[in-house]
């Protein structure tokens, strides 16, 4: 099968997976099982912790208040109603220009010595902000893997182009998410991933719109494949495009 199809029915599947999970676990019920398990935590206590009853009292109490937090849980299911549209003119227009003008200026800065090895390897590196850089790394032994942010990718990495360059804005294609965030406030936020152990997290949700971003990116590729070919990078005849988040395992986007 065409490397590209395998990469987008896989992309395609872990979005419908991740929104069939959440369905199934929204996050009151995440919320009612860490009630229901409570009493079976090992509350230790030493010298320095005292009165694990009262900490395990306030627990107990928070996590009442957000199960009992209509407006919460219907601002996430209204988010995870509110994937956009990766396909629209806006958002495709928005990637390509991204995608071109920091590959034209990677290639205007590219060192001579750099100029020796050949790019098949494209990273697209999001941190904890919606922006991420660009890692590109020649490994002429590397064949197709179908990564699906599971594993990390074994390569060549002293083989290095460029290294954590560039600016890509996820901002356009997670917007729904950035502005749940805002609106409930990073101290609600914080205080909600602290309290889950169990899925159904908040940063689980945006995994699902970074991931649902990378359906975006594959399809514009897709469409500029040649531009970027042409822009003046050396290149094998395939660049393997992954994303991932800083140090963690990686996705694959596209075969350019």
């Amino acid at each position: 099968m065409n490397k590209n199809l395998l990469i987008k029915n896989q992309l395609e599947l872990h979005v419908r997976d991740a929104i069939k999970t959440y369905k199934e676990y929204p996050l009151y019920r995440c919320i009612q099982e860490e009630i229901n398990q409570i009493d079976s935590i090992n509350w230790l206590v030493n010298n320095e912790i005292t009165g694990s009853n009262n900490y395990k009292q306030e627990k107990l109490d928070h996590l009442n208040k957000f199960l009992n937090d209509s407006e919460l849980h219907e601002g996430i299911d209204n988010l995870m109603n509110s994937l956009l549209d990766y396909n629209t003119e806006e958002i495709q227009a928005n990637i390509a220009h991204q995608f071109i003008s920091n590959l034209k200026e990677i290639s205007s800065t590219l060192s001579d010595d750099k100029k020796e090895f050949k790019l098949n390897l494209l990273f697209l590196e999001n941190d904890y902000e919606p922006r991420a850089c660009f890692c590109g790394f020649d490994d002429e032994n590397y064949e197709f893997k179908l990564l699906s942010g599971k594993e990390y990718l074994e390569f060549d990495y002293k083989k290095e182009l460029f290294n954590g360059v560039g600016n890509f804005d996820f901002s356009p294609l997670i917007a729904p998410f950035l502005k749940f965030e805002k609106d409930i406030g990073e101290e609600k936020a914080n205080e909600i991933e602290l309290l889950l152990t169990s899925m159904g997290s908040l940063e689980e949700i945006k995994r699902l719109f970074i991931i649902n971003s990378y359906r975006g990116i594959h399809n514009t590729l897709d469409k500029i494949k040649g531009e970027i070919r042409n822009i003046n990078i050396p290149m094998r005849d395939s660049v393997h495009v992954l994303g991932n988040e800083h140090d963690m395992e990686q996705f694959t986007i596209y075969v350019l």
